[in-house]
Formats: C-alpha cells, structure tokens, sequence
C-alpha cells in the first residue's frame, strides 16, 4: 500500500480552504447589519452596585492571586487591563456547560485550580472581578443575538466592560478570547466594536495572544452577538443570590423588538429597554 504523505503547509492550506467555503456557507459568517439608534437625550441615571476594592473579597482575590503582581511594570490602566484578560483566559479551557458550586470570583479561580472547565459567563466574572479589586470600576455585559427569543441555544455570548479613566470609556474585554477591540491605539465598548465589524472601518485591531486564522475568526464569530446587549444594575460579587437585588438595563437597536423571553423559556425580567447608546454608556455611579 502507498502511503501518500503531505507537508504541515500543505494540509493547513488544505484545511483553510476547507473552513473559508464552510464560513461562507454559514450565517454567522456573513457581514453583521449596520444597527440604528435613538439619539433623542434618555433621562435615565444608572446607578449599579459594585463590591468596594476594600470590601473583604475584594482584598482577598487581589492578594491570594497576586494580581499586583500579574499587572506589574504597566504604564497606564489599558495595559492593566489587557494583562488580566490575558491572565483570566490562561485560568482554564473553556466549557459551554460546565458551572461553578457558586458564580463569585474566588470559586470560580479555585475549582478551575482543581481542574473545572467553566463559560464565557465566568470569564466575564472573573476579569470584571480583578479589574475591580484593583480600582477599576467593571460591569458584566450580556450579548444576545437578534433571534434571542426563537433560538433554541447559543443565542448569547458574555464579556466584560471596564471603565478606564484615561479614555473616560467603557471598554469591552472578551477573555474567554483574550480579546479587546481598538483602533489607533483607542479600545472600544461593545456598540463601537458592533459598528466597527458592521461598516468595515479600517484600523481595527483585536487585542490578543491569537493571531491570524484565530483573530479572523473570532470578528466573525462575535459579529451575531453584538445586537443586544444588557447588565444588571446589580453587579456585587460578594453576596448571596438572596440580597441581590433585581434589575437590568437592555440596548435595544431602534425598531427592534424588545425581548422578553431568552432562548424560548428563560423569562426577561425587571427589565428597563433604552435605545441610546450614550445612556447606556454613561460614566459609573458606584452605589451599596
């Protein structure tokens, strides 16, 4: 029997041209949609509840897991930022169904030590958690795609967004993909990044470990997610689900239905549905 045998370059050619004609076959790979919004001025004061950097837990992620130290010699909050998202991915390999015995930071980071898989949901947790220990003020931001109501799965995706001061922005950070979304050196929040993908601007950059075939991928595939996008005003870490208290806040694109059910049979709740990007992003009003 003749064994025929293949250089590595040639089958990663091969396997290139194999995932270039699947993406092209499939939906998620096409160009997402450019979103509309209602400009006119929102009265609408956000005020979430965020764990101090001196609150108990705080302290105690920040110094078992030597988080000054992971962020060691940055120059700025940016450079902080993008080194715990690098850090927070590095944790564990992700599970789309595995979780945590409970959603706080220190679980999370001790059974992933013992070996756990966890979601995009801890990922978010986690990296908003370290940022904010260390006086960055983090939110956990929930993405869903436009068919949230009819899809039976995968209709959302969670990431994280920060508030640097030296941008006076919001910005989104994805470490389960070790990615933050920039151009010219400036990060973007979700809705930009939707923007970004949508009228194809030059100058996007995927902050990342990943290169290539990974970063190429990766745009697309978020691309679906960036529809609607929704946190809760509550964004304690430290508390017993019993002491949280409800309420969330939902970017709707103009003339898009506003969701009430997730997945056909999770319900929306104490939802409160805007359409302005600026209130939505407005700067953070720490609360307890």
């Amino acid at each position: 029997m003749t064994l025929i045998k293949r250089s590595t370059g040639g089958w990663t050619i091969i396997v290139l041209l194999l995932l270039l004609i699947l993406f092209e076959g499939c939906p998620f790979f096409k160009s997402p949609s450019v979103l509309e919004w209602d400009n006119n001025p929102q009265s609408l004061n956000i005020t979430m509840l965020m764990d101090n950097p001196n609150d108990s837990g705080m302290v105690e992620l920040r110094t078992k897991y030597r988080l000054e130290e992971v962020v060691s010699g940055s120059k700025d909050d940016y450079e902080k930022l993008r080194k715990l998202v690098k850090w927070t991915h590095d944790q564990w390999k992700q599970s789309g169904s595995n979780m945590p015995s409970r959603s706080d930071p220190l679980t999370i980071l001790k059974e992933a030590s013992e070996g756990e898989r966890f979601r995009c949901v801890e990922y978010a947790i986690v990296v908003a958690a370290c940022a904010r220990s260390l006086g960055m003020p983090s939110r956990v931001l929930a993405l869903k795609r436009e068919d949230v109501e009819t899809a039976s799965s995968n209709a959302g995706h969670v990431v994280a967004e920060v508030w640097l001061n030296q941008f006076n922005k919001w910005v989104f950070a994805d470490a389960q993909f070790d990615a933050i979304p920039e151009i010219n050196g400036v990060p973007l929040n979700a809705v930009e990044f939707q923007e970004t993908l949508a009228q194809n601007k030059p100058g996007l950059k995927i902050r990342s470990n990943s290169k290539g075939l990974h970063i190429w991928y990766y745009k697309n595939w978020i691309s679906p997610y960036l529809y609607y996008f929704d946190f809760r005003i509550d964004q304690r870490f430290f508390i017993d689900q019993s002491e949280r208290k409800s309420g969330m806040i939902m970017l709707v694109p103009k003339g898009a239905k506003n969701p009430k059910v997730f997945q056909k049979k999770y319900p929306i709740r104490d939802c409160t549905y805007i359409s302005n990007p600026e209130t939505f992003y407005q700067p953070p009003i720490w609360g307890q």
